[in-house]
């Protein structure tokens, strides 16, 4: 895994996301990307935890409540604290943005 994290950028399926866990990284559902169509919190974990089971990967959630944030990583790789904690801060810097 790099040192340095990225900018944050989206992914689109449950199939997406698989993919990022399955190359060692993690994804985070930052909670205002709800939508009135049921992309909620419990629903993308729903979705996401079916298509990692369906692909094999075993994962883990964890939800943020402060920061409204649900960090997914895949078991057999996960990051680090300070790597979450830096991803963390990207989202709220973009967020600042908005």
């Amino acid at each position: 895994m790099a040192d340095e994290i990225g900018s944050p950028h989206r992914v689109h399926t449950a199939q997406d996301v698989v993919g990022t866990l399955l190359r060692g990284n993690w994804a985070i559902f930052a909670h205002e990307w709800a939508d009135p169509d049921g992309i909620d919190p419990e629903h993308w974990r729903d979705v996401v935890e079916a298509a990692a089971e369906a692909a094999g990967v075993d994962v883990e959630f964890v939800v943020i409540p402060r920061r409204s944030l649900t960090v997914v990583f895949n078991r057999a790789a996960p990051p680090t604290f300070e790597q979450v904690r830096a991803s963390i801060e990207v989202i709220e810097r973009a967020r600042g943005r908005n």
